[in-house]
């Protein structure tokens, strides 16, 4: 759930995948986790050019199913459970309830491409899971945030979160140093 910013600041998607792969690696070391990471990066990287999700959906299916058979397995499903509810697919029986790698960013995935216009409602629907809903609403608030721009997040949640000042400033450094 930490690589978004390497899909902010970096543009060539080789380059996005072989960063976030490498700053899971000190941490997650197993393929799904990694093949994930890689992922969560480029969903935010394609969501910047304005992909549609059929085709970050493709991107990543191209660029990082054939790292994990755990990845794959869950990614490859999303699109057969775009119209059941979330309070059935964000579960074991489904996508999982987010506790390892895969399953967080295909949830995200999920969340994300059910509510590509609505900031709020993809938000919502990934914080409302009884799984890793922190891990969901992180890797889904960097894609859509990344689609729509921060205008599109209310107010209140860009104000009053701790160290916003910072983080903004933050967020934009790395878009204005943005690497070709």
């Amino acid at each position: 759930m930490r690589v978004a910013p390497i899909g902010l600041f970096y543009k060539d998607l080789d380059q996005v995948i072989e960063v976030a792969r490498a700053s899971s690696l000190l941490t997650h070391g197993h393929p799904a986790a990694l093949a994930s990471a890689a992922a969560a990066a480029l969903m935010v990287a394609t969501a910047l050019t304005g992909a549609s999700p059929e085709d970050i959906f493709d991107e990543i299916g191209k660029r990082c199913c054939n790292e994990s058979s755990d990845f794959k397995a869950k990614w490859s499903i999303i699109p057969a459970l775009l119209s059941t509810p979330p309070e059935h697919v964000l579960k074991n029986d489904g996508l999982g309830e987010g506790w390892v790698a895969e399953e967080a960013v295909a949830s995200a995935m999920y969340c994300f491409w059910r509510s590509t216009d609505s900031f709020i409602d993809a938000i919502l629907t990934a914080i409302n899971t009884d799984g890793d809903s922190d891990s969901i609403g992180t890797i889904t608030g960097s894609v859509i945030g990344a689609r729509l721009g921060i205008e599109a997040i209310p107010k209140k949640w860009r104000t009053t979160v701790e160290d916003s000042i910072y983080l903004h400033d933050l967020g934009r450094k790395l878009w204005q140093n943005r690497c070709e």
